[in-house]
């Protein structure tokens, strides 16, 4: 174990000195020690993704993952600062996209309710890019529902919430209606995102979830419909 992570080292100190003499050698040791280090990396983000599924933020092991990963906790922290910096790589993928996926789905249903434009959101159809996401981070979603108060996560989605807040008292205003009272566009942006989260986090066929998006898009509507008032 010690040893793969000593090459590692080993690979990025020749890639600087061979590229700095520029030997014939130095572009292959460079192309090797990167592609060694690329793979120890990978290797651990797979393994940290498995276990803050099965455990969560709090009760994973750094020491579990290192080992699932073939590698020692030393070549852990030449890649990441710290449990944190492993926990981003691992949801960074899909949350830097979700978001923003989620501020379109919500925003089919408000020009429909508000402008009278567009469909609403189509039990046949997934949000763009979703599918994608989805087929590639299958794991995140239920790390992110089972981890909803970290911090790293809160950080991804608080200020989307607060953004599609915004939209949703902004056509409030422009139709001349108001929030009902002890109802708030926040909260019904957070609401918004949590049953997004939950139907992604607890199925793995994409025409349940495209079916169980529907019925929350119906539900979501039924509450705008409410909120801007008439």
């Amino acid at each position: 174990m010690s040893c793969r992570y000593e090459l590692v080292q080993q690979g990025y100190t020749q890639c600087l000195a061979t590229c700095s003499r520029g030997r014939k050698g130095g572009s292959q040791m460079s192309r090797k020690a990167q592609t060694d280090s690329g793979e120890t990396k990978r290797g651990l983000v797979v393994s940290a993704t498995e276990e803050f599924a099965e455990y969560g933020y709090e009760g994973a092991s750094l020491r579990q993952i290192c080992s699932k990963a073939g590698v020692t906790t030393g070549a852990l922290y030449f890649f990441f600062d710290s449990k944190e910096d492993l926990f981003k790589s691992v949801i960074s993928p899909l949350m830097s996209e979700f978001p923003t996926i989620l501020a379109t789905w919500i925003e089919r249903d408000l020009s429909v309710i508000c402008d009278g434009k567009g469909e609403p959101t189509n039990v046949e159809q997934l949000p763009d890019g979703l599918a994608q996401l989805l087929e590639q981070y299958p794991l995140v979603p239920k790390i992110v529902m089972s981890n909803r108060d970290n911090p790293v996560v809160k950080g991804y989605l608080d200020a989307k919430v607060d953004e599609i807040a915004a939209s949703i008292a902004s056509r409030a205003e422009r139709k001349g209606g108001h929030a009902s009272d002890g109802f708030s566009p926040r909260l019904l942006a957070t609401m918004c995102a949590d049953a997004f989260i939950e139907v992604l986090a607890n199925d793995d066929d994409l025409d349940v979830i495209a079916r169980h998006l529907s019925e929350v898009s119906t539900f979501v509507r039924g509450g705008m419909e409410a909120t801007l008032k008439k």
